[in-house]
């Protein structure tokens, strides 16, 4: 690239910006880092992930409930709760994770903080972060 070229997307970039891709670089983290890495509930890729997800719901008795998101999806469209009694096909681009029955609640609501920051480089590292955020709460 010349000086005066600008991006608006830098390479590699969906390795955190897609919901599997995320996933995958965390659980590669866990396994290097361990309990520092445990910030996210069980999660499964489906397809590679569904027998291994099979197994872990008939190890917890079918009790635990999961949450199931398209990849390749934004603003909850598609989203589904998984009960007891759901079964669910092994689904190309899909996303399971294990359903927090305890959430962090603000005044009895769900929510969603959001943080937007733009990085403008990677080498030196510069990000900038915008002071109002976003707060969503769930009705």
């Amino acid at each position: 690239m010349n000086k005066y070229q600008k991006l608006n997307h830098f390479a590699g970039a969906w390795s955190m910006g897609s919901k599997a891709n995320l996933w995958r670089n965390v659980q590669k983290q866990r396994r290097k880092h361990g309990k520092d890495f445990e910030l996210c509930p069980a999660t499964y890729v489906f397809p590679e992930d569904y027998k291994r997800w099979l197994n872990d719901r008939e190890m917890n008795n079918f009790k635990d409930m999961y949450i199931l998101k398209p990849t390749a999806a934004s603003c909850g469209r598609g989203i589904k709760v998984i009960g007891k009694k759901d079964t669910v096909n092994k689904r190309q681009g899909y996303l399971v994770s294990k359903y927090l029955s305890k959430p962090h609640l603000l005044r009895g609501y769900k929510y969603d903080l959001r943080i937007y920051i733009v990085v403008t480089c990677y080498e030196p590292l510069k990000a900038y972060i915008f002071q109002d955020g976003l707060v969503r709460l769930a009705t």
